[in-house]
């Protein structure tokens, strides 16, 4: 993706993308509405919510090196996009948007939710109740009568498709998803069968077959059974749910992988464009423990500044990888350089690393969220934090339980951290953060596999950080309403990049 947020500028491209896939024409006119007390209506424009938006529904790529010019493009590409600031019934969600959208002589009204971590949910399409989370092939069939949608259900489940008739605003509507695309046949005798017929490919991998395992016990049972590690788990669990060979799962893997540690070498180099608020600061960090000027050094602080180096890359929009999210893009990155770096772990042992980080990041969305909008930092450069752990302990040749429990005792310590972006942008404190997590995840892998007893397992810690997370008032929920974000030197920071979109 390119930063600075997965919540506010990959989740909102995605939405954008599955618009216009749905319309099925080319977007002429949209509009924007965000609640004002929404955390969308406080950062679309400084996270660059709004260049995602209009971006996936013109087809541009996230990472189009043009990204920053796309408002200034889409006249010329015939689409008017518009923002407001507005209540609205339908919202429910910190990161809820409703979108008018047209083209074509088409009209859509959809609703939607940008959930963490570059996940959405379009939740009602012309008032239909509609649970569009881009995995999965998609279409509604409006009718008249529910009468005029039954042999329409007929055909698409012959074709093994799930359909419900669902109610929308203007009658009946006919639901089906799948994740292997209708017939062109059958699609087109669809379409005769209602009045108005709307279909869409999903924007991501769909998702055909069944993951090994859905909690921690159960991965800790499989590990044990067949003599895995955590990570080789995670990725029989992946080739099993996506249907894809285990070579081209670590091949993209390795993609990912190569975009992390060219972020941290973009960001030690100075290589990228101005943040907002923050002056750069990883690569002065770099030199003076190169010098032997800082007290500890080590291993630990160069995850920390490699970490910092990363997020900088994505503080300035820069392309990175979400892990999990935009706003902590650079604890795996730090960690996975260092164990590239500095303990000489490379190849197909690294991968597996970063597949171990997977696994915490796939339980921990089973359970929880990766929105700090709904349930604070914690769920951001704290599952971050605990993924990097899992991936360090993975390194060093520990168990799957170890793995776990390296994760676990992270959660544990960043329980009930809050969002408190100063002036709304993904800077302050986000930058420290990712430095300490970068380094407190190699403290956590080295007391676990030294021996200290985990007395709390991933799947409870997980669902007490949920807890803890959504008992903090909106204020401190990546709506820089309070903390950092209220303090007076934080308030009269002066803004650092001298262009805008």
């Amino acid at each position: 993706m390119r930063g600075p947020s997965s919540s506010h500028t990959a989740g909102p491209w995605r939405i954008g993308r599955m618009a216009a896939n749905l319309l099925g024409a080319p977007p002429e006119r949209a509009l924007f509405t965000f609640h004002p007390s929404s955390s969308l209506a406080v950062c679309f424009h400084e996270q660059g919510s709004d260049l995602a938006f209009a971006a996936g529904l013109l087809g541009r790529p996230l990472t189009d090196p043009d990204f920053s010019r796309t408002l200034f493009r889409a006249p010329d590409l015939g689409l008017d996009v518009r923002f407001e600031k507005f209540p609205f019934p339908e919202a429910d969600h910190p990161n809820s948007s409703l979108l008018r959208l047209s083209g074509g002589g088409k009209e859509l009204v959809i609703h939607s939710r940008s959930t963490g971590g570059g996940s959405f949910e379009i939740a009602s399409v012309n008032g239909c109740p509609a649970d569009i989370t881009g995995e999965s092939f998609v279409f509604l069939l409006e009718g008249q009568r529910e009468e005029d949608l039954k042999h329409a259900s007929v055909i698409a489940e012959e074709c093994g498709w799930e359909t419900s008739v669902r109610r929308g605003s203007g009658g009946p509507v006919l639901f089906g998803k799948s994740s292997a695309p209708l017939p062109e046949t059958a699609r087109e005798t669809l379409a005769r069968n209602g009045t108005r017929f709307f279909n869409a490919d999903p924007v991501m991998l769909p998702m055909p077959g069944e993951p090994l395992f859905s909690c921690v016990s159960g991965l800790l049972s499989l590990a044990a059974e067949k003599g895995w590690s955590l990570g080789r788990a995670a990725l029989a669990s992946e080739a099993s749910l996506l249907g894809v060979p285990e070579k081209d799962l670590m091949d993209e893997m390795e993609r990912r992988l190569d975009i992390m540690l060219t972020a941290v070498r973009k960001g030690l180099a100075g290589d990228f464009s101005s943040m907002k608020l923050l002056t750069p600061m990883a690569q002065r960090l770099w030199n003076s423990e190169k010098k032997g000027a800082l007290f500890t050094g080590g291993p630990h602080a160069r995850a920390a500044i490699r970490s910092l180096a990363a997020l900088h890359v994505c503080s300035s929009g820069g392309v990175v990888c979400a892990a999990p999210t935009g706003g902590a893009a650079g604890v795996l990155p730090g960690v996975a350089a260092t164990l590239a770096e500095d303990f000489g772990i490379t190849g197909e042992r690294l991968l597996l690393s970063l597949w171990a980080a997977g696994a915490v990041g796939y339980l921990h969305d089973l359970r929880s969220t990766f929105a700090a909008e709904v349930a604070g930092c914690q769920v951001e450069i704290g599952a971050a934090g605990a993924m990097a752990a899992a991936a360090a302990a993975e390194a060093a040749g520990g168990t799957a339980r170890q793995g776990c429990d390296a994760a676990a005792t992270v959660f544990q310590n960043v329980m009930g951290s809050v969002c408190d972006l100063v002036q709304g942008v993904v800077e302050i404190p986000c930058h420290s953060r990712n430095a300490s997590l970068a380094s407190q995840a190699f403290l956590c892998a080295d007391l676990v596999l030294g021996g200290y007893e985990n007395p709390v397992p991933l799947d409870e810690t997980i669902d007490a950080v949920d807890r803890a997370g959504r008992m903090l008032p909106e204020e401190l929920r990546c709506t820089s309403r309070g903390g950092l974000a209220l303090c007076p030197s934080a308030l009269a920071l002066p803004r650092l990049d001298t262009g805008t979109h």
